[in-house]
């Protein structure tokens, strides 16, 4: 499974501490986000990523992560048209900030996506391996976040306000699908060797693809933590 990932999504004379945002970014920004670019910026239409690879009809075993990334791309676009049809208040802008979050999530998880095409990734697809469990769980997770925070936005739109029990009863769900980093998978990694300085390296990116789904998740987590335990 030779991977066919399109040079244009990363530069590949130079390497970047943090890469470019890439076009799961640039289609799944949130209204939010699009008002602030300017009447110059444009409006993507809020759709599937286009695939990083030149032929996705060889990329066998990926499917499943398409499925997931449009269910969680979907959530999202739901609780961005809830926040924008009348929630206010301080608590709204809390929820705002915590879809954000969720968003740097999802571009994680589509960072990891563009690499998984990779021959050397054939094993780390396959059900129940490391990488696989971690995916799929980072999806159900976000996708738990996304229920949690639509609850609240439905219930600040509401006469009577959000519904408190049932918010901490979700935030539950929540924390007990959170993903935390795989020590297998770390190993995983390692046993790769992949030389990160070289730009000709497809998967040179895939260290601090993972790093960043971490760190961006345990900071979403955290702060979930923080307003509800």
């Amino acid at each position: 499974m030779a991977s066919t990932k399109s040079p244009a999504r990363r530069d590949s004379k130079q390497l970047r501490a943090v890469p470019n945002r890439t076009a799961s970014y640039t289609r799944f920004k949130s209204p939010m986000q699009r008002l602030e670019e300017g009447p110059d910026g444009g409006s993507p239409p809020i759709t599937l990523p286009p695939p990083p690879f030149e032929h996705e009809t060889l990329v066998q075993g990926l499917e499943w992560w398409l499925d997931a990334h449009m269910g969680l791309a979907s959530g999202l676009a739901w609780l961005d048209q809830l926040l924008d049809g009348g929630a206010t208040g301080a608590f709204a802008a809390t929820v705002r900030g915590l879809a954000a979050q969720a968003e740097a999530v999802r571009d994680a998880l589509y960072e990891l996506y563009c690499d998984a095409a990779d021959e050397r990734l054939r094993d780390w697809i396959t059900p129940g391996a490391p990488f696989e469990a971690q995916v799929r769980g980072s999806y159900a997770w976000c996708a738990s976040v996304v229920t949690l925070l639509g609850a609240i936005t439905n219930g600040l739109r509401s006469e009577g306000g959000p519904d408190w029990s049932a918010a901490k009863a979700l935030f539950r769900d929540v924390e007990r699908k959170y993903a935390r980093p795989s020590q297998a998978l770390k190993e995983a990694l390692n046993a790769l060797q992949l030389e990160t300085n070289n730009p000709t390296e497809p998967l040179r990116n895939l260290p601090q693809d993972l790093g960043r789904l971490f760190m961006e998740s345990m900071a979403l987590q955290g702060a979930l933590t923080a307003r509800f335990s």
